[in-house]
């Protein structure tokens, strides 16, 4: 099952200023195009992040002898970023070339990653190697996803939005429903190091294909913080910081989203401590079985990528979104009845997993639409940066906890914890005003949004 809901999942994407937003066949039929090389780059990053998380997992675990609580802190030290340099990240995406971007922090991860195959090979890996790559990859991770939430609306319109999503989505899940599979059974048959540096040349690989994208250039203000004092600059980026957090709080839907999301991702976070444990060690099924139950989610996440957008358009919005968020405990659930029922265990962990892919990926894919039609476009970068250093920021705090609860209790405590946060994160999202009616590729302002011409201010 996914680590957290990355905040928004896929890039969330926001209103073009000055311009009416373009019609669906010409969002086919010229921004698609565009989209391409970032479809690729984001595929590419995909297999190279499930086959380096699944790489890692083993290697910390049945390689190093990591136990829950040390799981659970270089799960939480892969998220600090999120909760440091949020917000900063957020400010320097808005005023940087973002393909540049995404080029370095990329190839900056596919480097790390690097060092660890090295270590390893050299028979010196150590867990405070392992640390210290967790937090460093975390970062350039954050770049990552703040810089894509910045690049999609140059490249698709509103009305795309949903759907270009979906096809993110729908290529992520494909990777995942295939990846993890082959990872487990390569981890089995030569061991982790080699699917370690597998998974650092197709990072690499997604970093320089990006370099092809072709970002439409928009009016921007001069920027009058060049020329200014070094008080003066830092003046302004603390006050265009604080943007982020009074856009947030002043759009009432997306605080109550953001907030629900926090508890989501804190009962992950506190799962993800024991989760590798669970399958490797308490009940042994072995790398191979870890890698096909993580595939088992792709097929889940590829059915919610294709039935997301097409559901929202026949039942509304609203709907389907409270129905996902009100099946995520449910669901977590099945994994707390396969530590109970041993016999079956695999059984309840296939469709568990299965289920929260599915469930997961129809939320992300329907809540970014509903983000991008409420975040002005001048300050889409400190929104959502904004959005993830509470949303991300809370798993450092999840994993540590989880590791600790696990080492001092046992681990159907622990799980119990994570369905219990699932269900109050549900209850959460539940008091959210959404329109009665709304389809997935809308382009009206929702209600509390800024009306078009006033986000160009």
């Amino acid at each position: 099952m996914p680590a957290h809901i990355p905040d928004p999942v896929p890039p969330t994407p926001d209103r073009r200023p000055r311009s009416s937003a373009p019609s669906r066949s010409t969002v086919g039929s010229v921004r698609r195009p565009r989209g391409r090389p970032l479809l690729l780059s984001n595929a590419l990053d995909a297999a190279g992040r499930q086959g380096a998380e699944l790489a890692t997992d083993v290697l910390a675990v049945a390689v190093l002898g990591a136990t829950a609580a040390q799981m659970g802190l270089l799960n939480a030290l892969g998220a600090l970023a999120f909760l440091v340099l949020g917000i900063p990240v957020g400010v320097l995406v808005d005023r940087s070339p973002t393909v540049r971007l995404l080029l370095t922090s990329g190839l900056v991860r596919a480097g790390l990653l690097a060092s660890v195959v090295l270590a390893w090979a050299l028979g010196g890996l150590t867990l405070l190697h392992l640390y210290a790559v967790a937090t460093l990859a975390g970062t350039a991770a954050l770049v990552v996803e703040t810089t894509q939430t910045a690049i999609v609306p140059r490249v698709v319109g509103v009305a795309g939005v949903s759907r270009l999503v979906a096809r993110m989505q729908s290529a992520e899940s494909v990777i995942a429903l295939v990846v993890p599979a082959v990872a487990g059974v390569v981890v089995a048959l030569t061991g982790a190091g080699p699917t370690l540096a597998a998974a650092a040349a197709l990072t690499a690989l997604g970093a320089v294909v990006v370099t092809r994208l072709r970002v439409p250039q928009e009016d921007r203000p001069a920027d009058g913080a060049t020329t200014a004092t070094a008080t003066a600059a830092l003046t302004r980026f603390v006050h265009e910081g604080r943007l982020g957090w009074s856009t947030l709080r002043e759009r009432p839907t997306l605080w109550r989203l953001t907030l629900g999301n926090m508890l989501v991702n804190l009962g992950l976070a506190v799962h993800s401590a024991v989760e590798v444990v669970l399958v490797l060690r308490e009940l042994d099924l072995g790398a191979a079985t870890l890698g096909f139950i993580v595939s088992v989610g792709g097929v889940g996440g590829l059915l919610g990528s294709l039935v997301a957008v097409p559901l929202a358009d026949r039942l509304g919005v609203s709907w389907v979104v409270r129905a996902a968020v009100l099946l995520l405990a449910p669901v977590a659930a099945l994994t707390l009845t396969a530590l109970l029922d041993r016999g079956h265990a695999l059984a309840w962990l296939l469709v568990g997993t299965f289920l929260w892919g599915l469930v997961m990926v129809t939320y992300n894919v329907l809540t970014a639409g509903l983000a991008a039609r409420l975040t002005p476009t001048a300050l889409l970068g400190r929104v959502a940066a904004t959005r993830r250093t509470l949303t991300m920021g809370i798993v450092p705090v999840g994993g540590v906890a989880g590791g600790l609860l696990a080492d001092q209790t046992d681990v159907a405590v622990t799980i119990s914890c994570w369905v219990v946060l699932n269900a109050a994160g549900a209850a959460v999202v539940l008091t959210a005003r959404f329109p009665p009616s709304r389809t997935a590729t809308s382009t009206d302002p929702l209600p509390g949004s800024p009306d078009p011409a006033a986000a160009a201010d």
